[in-house]
């Protein structure tokens, strides 16, 4: 069985009816099978949906400051997350389970945590831990109704950090990869702009989630014939555990949304 998780910090401690959480799931993605056995409490809301158990819990305390520290200070989606999220009092936890691919479930997980928003007054953001993001609610809600389930909202799933070394080079890493079932994107020796990078990484990341894990150790990425990147599947140098696919840079250009592999 799957597991997967995502956290709403709170202004106070509260619960949303379970009634309205499961208003916006029909109001919003007609396909999705009616929920069933919704269960109401003080301190948690419950029900099934597509075959996995939901659940939202109350926890009677922030999330702990060391997982949103680093989030806050890196979020392009949320400038003032750290203001905004510093003084939380509380947070749920929200549990998509059942025999589900991961991508299934982070759909779904997506979908009932922009329900929750849209019915939780006290509702402040979303901390999706896969990919050590925080996100506003209106962000995460517009991501999650324009593009599910019909294209994956990838910068909601995704996190793309990147840099510039001292001798010019631009490195990389994504994260949220792994739990979405792929290896994570990374690189330390890129030639392009720190933009170009983010919107290669972002762009690899897309065509994995669409098309399936079809790059293979030794594979060469690129713009076209004369840009060869070579994807070595090796250890990470970013802290990733597990094997990352590592783009080796000879010569890199201008990005763009898609890409041939050669």
């Amino acid at each position: 069985m799957s597991v997967m998780i995502s956290m709403i910090p709170l202004k106070t401690e509260a619960i949303p009816p379970v009634d309205d959480v499961v208003e916006f799931l029909a109001s919003n993605w007609g396909d999705l099978p009616a929920a069933t056995e919704a269960e109401d409490g003080d301190e948690s809301i419950s029900f099934k949906l597509d075959g996995a158990l939901v659940v939202a819990a109350t926890m009677p305390a922030p999330i702990p400051w060391s997982q949103l520290e680093g989030p806050c200070a890196t979020s392009l989606l949320w400038p003032d997350a750290e203001k905004e999220l510093k003084g939380h009092k509380a947070h749920l936890i929200v549990t998509v389970a059942g025999e589900r691919e991961p991508l299934e479930s982070a759909t779904l997980l997506t979908q009932v945590t922009a329900a929750i928003l849209s019915a939780s007054a006290e509702a402040i953001g979303v901390y999706w831990g896969n990919a050590t993001l925080v996100i506003p609610p209106p962000v995460f809600n517009d991501f999650a109704v324009e593009m599910l389930p019909d294209s994956f909202p990838i910068p909601i799933w995704i996190d793309v950090q990147v840099g510039r070394n001292e001798d010019g080079t631009t490195f990389g890493f994504t994260a949220g990869m792994k739990a979405l079932g792929h290896m994570e994107f990374e690189t330390n020796n890129a030639s392009e702009s720190v933009g170009g990078l983010r919107e290669r990484l972002f762009g690899l990341a897309a065509y994995v989630l669409e098309n399936g894990p079809v790059i293979q150790d030794g594979n060469t990425v690129g713009e076209d014939q004369h840009e060869r990147i070579k994807v070595v599947y090796s250890n990470s140098e970013f802290g990733h555990e597990g094997q990352v696919m590592r783009l080796d840079h000879e010569r890199t250009g201008r990005a763009k949304p898609w890409w041939k592999f050669w």
